[in-house]
């Protein structure tokens, strides 16, 4: 079975993993990073080097969604968000938080699992500085990615220790990465089969 820690990993593949993540993707920093600072542990990447490809893979990401939504619109993203895995729910709430914190809250929510990436949307769709939405985006990724990042490396020998004791610990979690992948792909589509069928009575 594929396993994260099995693999050896190359900088190629996690600037577009942490792309997608930026981008509120099905693999989530909070798994990633802590991996990346393991990997340093064992000596497969460089630890700074490592944050900076990830950080900067997630900024990739960020400004995507930044002039998605900037071009596209709120109705837009509020009609179509869940191709992207979006609910109503969720752009709803980030776009509330923007509205009322502004620059605050693109700094401040990337430090907050599931909407730190959807933030970058509604900062789009209300034309923010691009200037300073680079700024604290790049920021609030490198802090958020470095600390998990060290966090990994740090107890990156209690965690080889305790997988190695048992495999089945990492298939467990291999298999729960897959469920977090599968159940954002049925929610697309579930999201989009709804849509689809309110969009014919109308």
């Amino acid at each position: 079975m594929f396993s994260f820690l099995s693999y050896t990993p190359n900088y190629l593949d996690l600037f577009l993993l942490m792309t997608l993540e930026g981008l509120g993707g099905p693999i989530p920093s909070e798994v990633l990073m802590p991996l990346v600072g393991v990997w340093a542990y064992e000596g497969k990447i460089d630890l700074l080097l490592g944050v900076l490809v990830g950080t900067s893979g997630s900024l990739t990401g960020s400004l995507i969604a930044y002039f998605l939504g900037y071009y596209l619109g709120y109705e837009v993203l509020k009609r179509y968000g869940k191709w992207l895995g979006i609910s109503e729910k969720e752009l709803g709430a980030v776009h509330g938080w923007f509205s009322r914190w502004g620059a605050l809250a693109v700094f401040a929510l990337r430090f907050v699992p599931a909407m730190r990436a959807l933030i970058s949307y509604p900062a789009g769709v209300g034309r923010m500085n691009l200037i300073l939405f680079i700024i604290l985006t790049f920021a609030g990724h490198t802090i958020w990615d470095l600390a998990l990042a060290q966090l990994g490396y740090v107890y990156g020998t209690q965690v080889l220790t305790w997988l190695e004791s048992d495999t089945r610990y990492l298939y467990v979690i291999t298999a729960a990465l897959l469920a977090y992948f599968v159940y954002k792909v049925v929610k697309v589509m579930r999201s989009v089969r709804k849509g689809g069928e309110t969009h014919s009575l109308d």
